[in-house]
């Protein structure tokens, strides 16, 4: 049992770094949706107020009928000045355009965390039940050891005595036929220690994912307001306040907790695998990375 209980004396020993680590992510990973806040985001936008001109075919300039050279001037400075209003609302509707494709490409990328965010806390759930499983394991192993040491020295005592009545011409029965050794593979300690550092891995691509994708999406983020500075105006401001007051810091919160994660997640054991993935055993034992 050498290899197993070297691994478990590492494991056991870290067995409030597992504790602390579950806790931090369930007190860190309570931001809200990233998802949710640009859904009110392009609840603002879509409410936005389009001036929409249906002009009546009594505004067309009549030309042939005007006899004033100062009239007709003044129809055709009038034209002029819609089509310049027409031209500023194209304008803003390809600036909204913009700010559209802008959110949902950011609203995705606020999927992703909110996805981390879950992972994160399903695969330190996970760990904890590992960790107890090979607890519970290691309990069990260890009474089933001192059960069947115990037994042996019963049936041994039993079976002396029953020699000593033997030589008086008593024939008393010996216990036999009785297996009490071990059964390799009975309980799977290598494949639960392996189902605990395979979650413990999984854990820390997740918090990694989270810190990286967080710190990306503030980045992408200036893009969003530099468009929305383009546009200007009351919906422009508007946009921008939102960004800054409900958005940065729910992707400021995520990136603080991938951070903080990373450095809890790196004090739990981990085991050297091969390329294959298998466990690689050194004398007999477990292998841990810087052990």
């Amino acid at each position: 049992m050498g290899f197993w209980s070297s691994a478990w004396d590492v494991v056991k020993s870290a067995g409030k770094t597992v504790a602390k680590v579950v806790k931090k992510v369930y007190e860190v990973c309570t931001s809200d949706s990233a998802v949710d806040a640009y859904d009110k985001l392009e609840t603002i936008i879509n409410k936005r107020e389009v001036i929409v001109h249906n002009e009546s075919s009594n505004n067309v300039p009549d030309f042939y009928g005007e006899v004033s050279t100062t009239q007709i001037d003044k129809k055709l400075a009038e034209q002029n000045k819609k089509l310049m209003l027409h031209s500023t609302e194209i304008n803003e509707t390809k600036k909204i355009m913009a700010l559209q494709i802008e959110l949902t490409r950011l609203r995705s990328s606020a999927d992703l965390i909110d996805r981390a965010m879950k992972n994160v806390k399903i695969h330190a759930s996970s760990l904890s039940v590992h960790y107890q499983n090979m607890r519970n394991i290691n309990g069990l192993i260890d009474e089933a050891n001192d059960f069947r040491h115990g037994l042996k020295a019963v049936i041994s005592t039993m079976n002396y005595n029953a020699n000593l009545m033997s030589k008086d011409g008593s024939k008393p029965r010996k216990v036999e036929g009785i297996d009490i050794e071990k059964k390799d593979g009975a309980i799977s300690q290598v494949a639960a220690f392996d189902a605990f550092d395979r979650t413990r891995e999984l854990l820390c691509h997740e918090v990694i994912e989270l810190s990286e994708l967080s710190t990306k999406h503030l980045s992408d983020i200036s893009r969003l307001k530099a468009n929305s500075a383009d546009l200007g105006g009351k919906l422009g401001a508007q946009i921008i306040n939102f960004v800054d007051a409900e958005i940065i810091p729910v992707i400021k919160k995520a990136e603080s907790a991938g951070l903080i994660l990373k450095s809890e997640v790196a004090q739990l054991p981990a085991a050297v695998r091969e390329k294959s993935g298998s466990l690689v055993f050194e004398n007999g034992k477990i292998k841990l990375e810087n052990a």
